[in-house]
């Protein structure tokens, strides 16, 4: 006799607009528990109590970012989703796994370890790799011989060591690999740093020990998911590799590049987590700027593959930084190559320093003459002659405000920021009352984690002097078809023409966009107060966001649809239940 078996009925929370929202949501923010996948309403419970106890909101402020998220018009950052409220986040070392996106001058070696670090956790990492700053790195003076023993797991889980265990004994090097994200990124700096310790008086002999790893498949218990350190015991001998090649000088910008990138290659192979990545070159630096030209190649056969040497570099978006403004011709290039390849991005730096002092430049006319005192090389005189009692260290630190996140759209320097969204395909346009709640809620989401106190003293420091947020939405392009009809769209389809009916529209786009920025800087700035903590300058920004628009089937960010109908590809880990459920 068959039993029929009673099934848990659950009712779809999401739009039934948004086909790929349930694989979504299940792969990337339902943790596991004791009784299976959360639902939707139990990532509501679990992120909200993490913010209202880190935050300490109001009755009030709770429930308003509660209703805005359990009906997906205001979301915090995807890693919030994924961490928020945990007892992982609770803990000092792992506050950054709460936030998007970073970024980090690369001035030591620990700027290395703290890449992997971050990455590790989910951020974002972006890196400065202009010479003033690697520089700073010593020169490479001995040669690394790598040897790998043992194999990962053999050691007995009651046996595992979390801790990197590092013994020297002349040129005699043992590493002992930790079982934990601080034990990976210990074994990654150390080697580096061996790389150039002047203890050492001929070749080293580095000896990794993978036993304690956990091997493939078993849990994370804090941070989540599954372990899988595929890639983690290639990386020390193509590190040394790296580091070998340049005995006797220092580092160029594409080895340092490529240091970083090896590290992201075992974080997205091992499905620890993604690695959005951002790498920023000088303008004039013509190895940054022909890194990625030909990745592709043939082989004698006439088979194409990737430059297995430059694989890495796939890894992260490329950037040159102009400190001068690009002229017409430089702009056209860099459209161009990015056109034929993908790459050649380029940054004016004055402008993004400009916007990173908004609390100093507080009219057209002063944001005016800084760009042109920064085109002239004389930003650093402008501040000190328009800013009294400014000690050197924070004029420095504004004056390098124009690292990138993965995605661009942030700036700021040792930095962190956490992103919040708007779901405007969700909203009615003439339900002002509505909107002034989403963009509340996504206002606190992300203000509360101004409490952090990192443990890092460079982001720590920029936490205090440069303290930033970014509250954003997606769907605009939704809410305005539906806010201004199909006179609109034709209008936009035409290419936005600056005729009287064109006019009009964007005076009624401008006046939808002042008004949610208006109330995003009241709420944040009105919290900070109550909080006692220092106002950010920037707290909107332009997301192009990407996965959490999949859960309503917005179009991403301020884009269009791209097509009527077109195949979504959603990358699972191999044997994702997930994934096998879907097919």
């Amino acid at each position: 006799m068959v039993r029929e078996l009673e099934r848990v009925q659950h009712t779809n929370p999401f739009p039934e607009t948004a086909p790929v929202a349930n694989p979504v949501f299940f792969r990337t923010y339902s943790r596991r528990t004791a009784n299976g996948r959360e639902s939707w309403e139990e990532v509501c419970d679990r992120t909200l109590r993490g913010l209202v106890r880190l935050g300490k909101l109001t009755p009030q402020e709770a429930d308003i970012i509660d209703e805005m998220q359990r009906q997906i018009k205001s979301l915090p950052s995807g890693r919030w989703l994924w961490v928020g409220g945990t007892d992982w986040i609770e803990k000092p070392e792992n506050f950054s796994g709460g936030y998007n996106c970073t970024s980090t001058n690369v001035v030591d070696w620990r700027a290395f370890g703290l890449m992997m670090d971050l990455a590790m956790m989910g951020c974002g990492t972006g890196a400065v790799l202009e010479p003033k700053y690697i520089n700073q790195l010593p020169a490479i003076r001995n040669h690394l011989n790598v040897l790998l023993q043992s194999e990962i797991g053999s050691t007995a889980p009651e046996l595992r060591r979390e801790e990197t265990e590092v013994k020297i004994a002349g040129n005699q090097v043992y590493i002992r690999v930790g079982d934990s994200r601080q034990g990976w990124v210990k074994s990654y700096q150390t080697l580096l740093e061996l790389s150039t310790d002047e203890q050492f008086t001929g070749e080293v002999q580095v000896v990794i020990d993978l036993s304690d790893v956990r091997p493939a498949g078993e849990p994370l218990k804090g941070f989540g998911g599954v372990a899988n350190p595929v890639k983690l015991s290639g990386l020390y001998g193509r590190c040394a590799s790296i580091l070998n090649k340049a005995i006797g000088r220092q580092l160029t910008s594409v080895e340092c590049c490529l240091l970083i990138d090896e590290a992201a290659v075992v974080v997205v192979a091992g499905n620890v987590r993604r690695s959005a990545g951002m790498r920023q070159f000088d303008s004039a630096d013509n190895l940054g700027t022909t890194a990625k030209d030909n990745l592709w190649q043939q082989d004698e056969n006439g088979n194409w593959r990737i430059d297995p040497e430059r694989d890495a570099l796939r890894m992260a978006n490329h950037t040159r930084v102009f400190h001068k403004k690009p002229s017409l011709e430089e702009c056209i290039e860099a459209v161009r190559k990015q056109y034929y390849s993908g790459e050649g991005a380029i940054q004016w730096a004055g402008e993004a320093v400009a916007r990173a002092n908004r609390d100093l430049l507080v009219t057209p006319q002063l944001n005016s003459a800084f760009i042109t005192a920064y085109s002239e090389g004389k930003a650093k005189e402008w501040l000190q002659n328009n800013s009294q009692n400014m000690s050197n260290e924070e004029l420095e630190h504004r004056l390098a405000r124009y690292g990138l996140n993965p995605c661009g759209e942030i700036v700021f320097s040792d930095g962190h920021c956490n992103l919040s969204e708007i779901h405007l395909n969700q909203i009615e346009p003439h339900n002002y009352q509505e909107q002034e709640k989403a963009f509340a809620a996504g206002a606190l989401s992300v203000a509360v984690l101004l409490n952090h106190q990192f443990i890092e003293p460079r982001y720590q420091y920029s936490r205090e002097l440069d303290p930033i947020v970014g509250v954003s939405f997606t769907g605009l392009f939704d809410f305005f078809v539906k806010a201004f009809g199909v006179d609109w769209l034709r209008w936009w389809a035409e290419g936005r023409p600056e005729t009287p009916q064109g006019l009009e529209f964007k005076r009624r786009e401008q006046e939808y966009l002042t008004r949610w920025k208006d109330t995003v800087n009241q709420v944040v700035w009105d919290y900070c107060d109550r909080h006692h903590l220092k106002r950010p300058n920037r707290c909107t920004t332009v997301q192009p966001s990407g996965t959490k628009s999949l859960l309503t089937g917005a179009s991403p960010g301020w884009h269009p649809p791209k097509a009527q109908r077109f195949i979504r590809r959603v990358t699972f880990r191999k044997n994702d239940p997930v994934a096998l459920a879907c097919i």
